[in-house]
C-alpha cells in the first residue's frame, strides 16, 4: 500500500510538471490550480432570468394581497394615477337606501358644560358618519335666519340673544334615517319630557338650556346645512365601518 501511495504522489507530481497552463487564463501552474477549482459563475442569461422573475413577483404579490385582504363586502380596484387600491362598498343601505344628512348644533350651554365630546361620541357610536363640523360664534343675523320660523314667538328675541352669547358647534351627520334617529337621540325639546338615555334626558333640566338643536325633517336639514356650511366644507369620504353597519 505504501508503494501504491508513493506511486500516486509520483503520478501527481509528473502530471504537475508536465502540464502546460492554458493561456491566457493563468500564467503559472499554481495559478491554474487555483483557477481550476473556482466555482463556476452563473451565466448572464441566468442572472437576467432571475431578475425578470423577481420583478414579476414584486408586481403580482401586492395585487394578490390587496385582493385577499379586502373585505368580502367590498370591490377593490387600483387607481392608475396613485397606484393605490380604491375600494367601494358592494352593499347598500337597507330600508329606503338613502344616505340622509341631518344638521345637529351644540348650543352655548353644551359647549360651556364640556359636552361636545360626549354628544359627538354618541352619534359616532350609533354608527353615523361625521360629514362637517366647525367651532364658531354665530352672528345675530345668521341666527335670525336659522330660527326664522319662530320669529313671531314672544321668546324669539331672547332665543337669538342667548344663542349669540357664546360659541356653537354646528355639525352634519350622515346615515340611514339619521334625521329621525337623531331627533330620538336628542330627546324631547322639553328636557322634563325626555327619557333617560337621551342626550337631553341625561344632561338637561330646563327647556331654555336644552344643549343642542337637531333638524326635524329632511327638507329642513337641507336648508340648515346650506345655511351653515359651504358645499366644499361637506367632506365626502368612505368609512371602513360601513360593511359592518349596513347589509
Amino acid at each position: 500500500m505504501a508503494s501504491q501511495s508513493r506511486r500516486s504522489r509520483g503520478d501527481y507530481s509528473a502530471s504537475y510538471r508536465n502540464f502546460s497552463c492554458p493561456q491566457p487564463a493563468c500564467s503559472t501552474q499554481e495559478e491554474y490550480l487555483v483557477h481550476h477549482h473556482r466555482p463556476t459563475r452563473p451565466s448572464r442569461f441566468s442572472l437576467y432570468s432571475w431578475l425578470v422573475l423577481c420583478s414579476l413577483a414584486l408586481l403580482l404579490v401586492p395585487a394578490t394581497l390587496t385582493s385577499a385582504s379586502s373585505h368580502s363586502g367590498d370591490l377593490c380596484e387600483k387607481d392608475l394615477d396613485s397606484n393605490e387600491p380604491v375600494c367601494t362598498a358592494k352593499s347598500t343601505m337597507s330600508g329606503d337606501g338613502e344616505r340622509e344628512r341631518t344638521f345637529i348644533m351644540i348650543k352655548p350651554d353644551g359647549v360651556q358644560r364640556g359636552l361636545v365630546g360626549e354628544i359627538v361620541k354618541r352619534f359616532e357610536q350609533k354608527g353615523f358618519k361625521l360629514v362637517a363640523m366647525k367651532f364658531t360664534w354665530a352672528s345675530e343675523s345668521l341666527l335670525k335666519q336659522h330660527y326664522a320660523d319662530l320669529s313671531s314667538k314672544p321668546f324669539f328675541p331672547g332665543l337669538v340673544k342667548y344663542m349669540s352669547s357664546g360659541p356653537l358647534v354646528p355639525m352634519v351627520w350622515e346615515g340611514l334615517n339619521v334625521v329621525k334617529t337623531g331627533r330620538q337621540m336628542l330627546g324631547e325639546t322639553n328636557p322634563a319630557q325626555s327619557l333617560p338615555g337621551t342626550i337631553r334626558g341625561d344632561y338637561c333640566i330646563e327647556v331654555g338650556r336644552n344643549i343642542c338643536h337637531g333638524s326635524d325633517a329632511v327638507d329642513s336639514a337641507k336648508k340648515e346645512i346650506a345655511l351653515w356650511f359651504k358645499p366644499e366644507e361637506l367632506i365626502k369620504w368612505k368609512s371602513v365601518e360601513d360593511p359592518w353597519l349596513y347589509e
